[in-house]
């Protein structure tokens, strides 16, 4: 008897050490698992910008990307949208969100941009997002030819010209596959029409842009407008060159030749050294040195110091690009029946600063312009 007591009492023993133990460890499992749950009824998304945080372009079309969160409650207030706008990541109640760069304007060598996308993969496998956003031509190219029929919904934003031309989407009206979005249709006609009307004088107009995908989806654009006679203005020239010094040349050349030109991107010049160069520095020696006037077709060029544009909108392509992204996420819809889109202009812009330097008078014209920039970037470096 005095054994079974004996025993009996080993086993009380055991039972209320385990009982302790396992009230210890549910009192530390239990935060972890609703921790996880939470996160787990959180929507995970991974943007992919093809470019680099400082580019004007990649700022605009954020900003349109954190309007469009934070009215559709995936951010909750402006203190998350700088959070995520400076660390590439944030969570909120009801998304986690992470950002990386492609760098592809600075580093575009063949070697590069494999290098960044294998880790770009990696990064997609160990997130393991239930949707990416690929900002502009090089992330939708790259990564959404690797994303292509999983089972990871994608969409674009920035693509120039029609987004076919990458083989993500079977048509436009029925994109067929995981992937669709937003592309630019480019408001090139409209850029010259405003140009025409502050400058009547204005006849004929070339080119100026670099070598990139991005330029050459727009000169092909700019050309077709202009053969098919619907440019204002006369084409007589393209210059699309990434040597800078040759960029220069051409350029000086064709100031006494042209009454105009029509300023592309200027963001992969390389010097005589073989050296990057911002496109900052490239529009310096632009609005130094040429005294004619330019339109160009984004707000950024503006905003750098370039005349006018009729505003193919960085923020309006980030803002319908999460629209298309939280129809797919909250409403349920499949990206493989959602076609792709491309809004509407932004404001026409025009630049005082450049104005006034070429000696244009805007003071007829303000019935025309729907925003006026007072700020000049590349001159004020």
């Amino acid at each position: 008897m005095l054994v079974l007591k004996s025993k009996r009492c080993w086993i009380l023993h055991r039972c209320r050490l385990f009982s302790v133990v396992g009230f210890m460890l549910w009192g530390f499992l239990l935060p972890q698992a609703q921790a996880n749950q939470e996160g787990a009824d959180r929507f995970r998304i991974l943007i992919v910008s093809s470019y680099h945080r400082e580019y004007l372009w990649s700022q605009s079309t954020n900003e349109g990307v954190m309007a469009a969160m934070l009215r559709y409650g995936f951010l909750e207030d402006e203190q998350q949208v700088r959070q995520f706008t400076e660390q590439d990541a944030v969570a909120s109640k009801r998304a986690i969100l992470q950002k990386t760069w492609m760098d592809t304007k600075r580093k575009r060598s063949t070697s590069d941009i494999a290098e960044v996308t294998v880790k770009i993969m990696q990064q997609i496998e160990t997130f393991k997002p239930d949707l990416v956003m690929l900002g502009d031509d090089n992330a939708a190219n790259y990564i959404g030819n690797q994303l292509l029929d999983t089972e990871i919904p994608v969409v674009f934003w920035g693509i120039n010209g029609l987004p076919l031309k990458y083989g993500l989407i079977d048509s436009m009206a029925r994109p067929g596959h995981n992937i669709t979005g937003v592309w630019q249709a480019g408001y090139y006609r409209e850029g010259l029409e405003l140009l025409s009307k502050l400058v009547p004088e204005a006849r004929t107009f070339a080119i100026l842009a670099c070598d990139s995908v991005t330029a050459r989806a727009n000169i092909k654009q700019l050309e077709g407008l202009y053969r098919s006679g619907n440019s204002p203005l006369d084409l007589v020239d393209v210059v699309s060159t990434n040597d800078f010094e040759e960029f220069k040349r051409r350029a000086k050349q064709l100031e006494s030749q042209v009454d105009a030109f029509f300023v592309l991107n200027h963001d992969t010049m390389k010097d005589a050294r073989g050296n990057h160069l911002d496109m900052l520095e490239v529009g310096r020696w632009y609005l130094e040195n040429i005294r004619k006037p330019e339109a160009s077709h984004e707000d950024q060029f503006v905003r750098e110091g370039m005349l006018l544009t009729a505003n193919d909108s960085g923020y309006n392509q980030g803002y319908t690009a999460f629209e298309m992204a939280f129809d797919i996420l909250e409403q349920g819809l499949s990206p493989h029946l959602m076609r792709t889109k491309t809004p509407a202009h932004g404001p026409l812009m025009v630049n005082r600063n450049r104005a006034r330097a070429l000696g244009i008078s805007l003071s007829e014209h303000d019935y025309l312009i729907d925003e006026f920039v007072d700020t000049s970037a590349a001159l004020e470096q």
